[in-house]
């Protein structure tokens, strides 16, 4: 099992530090090797998503680039590195996500060892999804601050639907439309800096108050089994609305726990309701593995994953302080591009245009609420639960 962590950790770091690089991407591409890993391929698999959005929270913190997950934590993140502080910054996210972890596989011991059916929960409650779904997008709309926030919830739905509703969409699509959005768009505003801000690397300081914070980011990620579609940013600015958070780094913390409590429930729903919520979770409903495994496997990734993060953001931070920060961000605006080009080879056209205007919605979105470009799979989802 360690081995194929261990592997699926160095494909994790590869998706997180690349902007705008999806892990349902490498899920799809690894389907190709899957024979060669046999029966601990979802080790791999467990691995790799859980090591990604750890690492994830360094282009965050640096770059100012989220995913759709990290998006309501980059600008808290970014303005610590303003401060010369980015190294706490990626410290207590990584933090709040290890004990995240921690305590999500705590609840999901508890509802085995209860017995708590959770699918009869789950089919109580999936004929009311798509109404939920669409109050998660009025409460967009109300809570909206400016018109930026307007145009990114129905220009990003609608193209939702034209892409994965009305049109057949590819498993190269989500590529291009996570990186046009998420990626380059903040790529092309870091062309405006020259040199990055000196940074200081010290020892951050560990709160009691952090452990409330990450106990309700667990509880409230548990809910992400019964929301398909749906984004750990989505559910974080709803809980920052119902719980005050202190300061910064109790934001940072609850940020960090509740994108991956997500992701652990959206890989556990495949046992606990029979379908998963990720790309990831709907591979591991065509494989073998017990529950007991699965919880192993995703303490021992994020174990490794956290040890990874903290080394490798010291690493980084340092390298980072030495180069013209405008050459690196052409380099990631390069490579990201490069990589839709070549997983979008069949077709090309199609995923350029799709490209292109995920770019042009996500320049929108930089000037409000980043997290409301999840209505490009909200949208869709709706019509897709409705549809008789």
């Amino acid at each position: 099992m360690v081995i194929y962590i261990i592997l699926g950790s160095l494909c994790g770091i590869f998706t997180g530090l690349i902007p705008g690089i999806h892990p349902n991407n490498i899920v799809a591409l690894s389907f190709i090797f899957s024979p060669l890993l046999g029966e601990n391929y979802p080790y791999f698999l467990v691995s790799l998503v859980i090591t990604h959005y750890f690492i994830n929270f360094i282009p965050s913190a640096l770059l100012g680039v989220p995913d759709d997950e990290t998006a309501m934590s980059v600008l808290p993140m970014h303005k610590l590195t303003l401060k010369g502080r980015a190294y706490e910054a990626i410290f207590l996210a990584g933090l709040g996500s290890f004990l995240g972890v921690i305590f999500s596989l705590v609840i999901s011991l508890i509802i085995v060892l209860l017995s708590f059916d959770i699918n009869k929960v789950y089919l109580v409650i999936k004929p009311f999804l798509p109404i939920i779904l669409s109050l998660f997008i009025l409460h967009q709309i109300l809570t909206s601050k400016n018109i930026y926030d307007l145009l990114t919830i129905f220009l990003s739905g609608i193209f939702g639907i034209i892409i994965f509703y009305l049109n057949p969409s590819f498993n190269s699509t989500l590529t291009a439309v996570f990186t046009g959005m998420f990626g380059i768009p903040l790529l092309l505003n870091n062309l405006k800096e020259q040199k990055f801000i000196t940074q200081h690397i010290k020892e951050v300081e560990f709160k009691l108050s952090y452990l409330k914070s990450i106990f309700f980011s667990s509880v409230v990620g548990f809910f992400r089994m019964f929301l398909p579609a749906v984004s750990g940013a989505q559910l974080n600015y709803i809980l920052g609305k119902i719980i005050k958070e202190e300061d910064i780094e109790n934001f940072l913390v609850s940020q960090g726990s509740i994108v991956l409590s997500n992701e652990v429930f959206s890989l556990l729903a495949v046992f606990f309701i029979g379908t998963g919520r990720s790309g990831t979770a709907k591979a591991l409903e065509t494989l073998n593995l017990n529950l007991l495994s699965l919880l192993l496997a995703t303490f021992l990734a994020s174990t490794l994953a956290f040890i990874i993060l903290i080394n490798l953001s010291k690493y980084l931070i340092k390298i980072l302080q030495r180069v013209n920060f405008k050459v690196v961000s052409v380099f990631f605006i390069f490579l990201s591009s490069s990589i839709v080009i070549i997983v979008s080879y069949n077709h090309l056209l199609y995923h350029l245009v799709v490209y292109l205007t995920s770019i042009a919605i996500g320049l929108i979105a930089t000037r409000g609420n980043m997290s409301n470009m999840i209505n490009v799979l909200t949208f869709p989802t709706i019509l897709m639960l409705v549809k008789p």
